[in-house]
């Protein structure tokens, strides 16, 4: 089997379809019992989805590091902003000169929103937790409908081409899933580049679009 080994590889990486491919190279499909070879091949599919979960795991807490981060500078840096201008309107004199700094803290607090924005902190977060949950369900319920196949099989002739069936429907969802969070990661990085861009060109806040 493919085992926990597949957790360290990004998805994209071509050494889990290498592993995946050596996990089902030996299986004997004219020697072994045909239930038994079947249940080597779903484990292999059912060991790259449990990778994918894992990897998304991981990467949500990465994303939620840094919308914390970001939101919590932005929030901070913001309120100085804030602050400044009416530190500066009484009548104290040492705090006169500091009304040009306001607007210093204030675009460093827009910056930390871009930057959470670009590199996919809160949305990333989201949308790492929503893929997470969906891959569970797909294997949820891949697992229940191959268990249920297997217990049909124990009391005759399984049939081979349902058992293909199953799996071949298992390995198109776990993909679908990740091709759509693939798709919608890019969408994600493309607006916040073009946004990024507009600001540099315009010398625009976050906060003016």
């Amino acid at each position: 089997m493919l085992g926990s080994g597949l957790q360290r590889f990004r998805p994209e990486d071509p050494r889990r379809v290498r592993a995946f491919r050596e996990a089902t190279g030996d299986i004997d499909w004219v020697g072994e019992d045909p239930a038994q070879a079947l249940n080597r091949l779903f484990r292999a599919v059912d060991d790259l989805a449990v990778a994918e979960v894992d990897y998304y795991y991981r990467r949500r807490g990465t994303r939620a590091w840094i919308s914390g981060v970001a939101r919590f500078a932005a929030w901070s840096l913001g309120s100085i902003g804030l602050l400044i201008p009416l530190l500066a309107a009484t009548n104290e004199p040492r705090f006169a000169e500091l009304h040009p700094y306001g607007y210093v803290f204030l675009a460093a607090a827009a910056s930390c929103l871009g930057a959470n924005a670009l590199f996919g902190g809160t949305e990333g977060h989201i949308r790492f937790v929503a893929t997470q949950l969906e891959l569970e369900k797909i294997i949820t319920e891949a697992r229940i409908g191959w268990y249920e196949y297997l217990a049909s099989a124990s009391s005759g002739t399984p049939d081979v081409q349902a058992g293909f069936e199953q799996i071949r429907m298992y390995a198109e969802a776990l993909y679908a899933a990740t091709i759509a969070e693939t798709a919608r990661w890019g969408e994600t990085l493309l607006r916040e580049l073009a946004k990024l861009q507009k600001r540099q060109s315009t010398g625009r806040l976050p906060a003016n679009e």
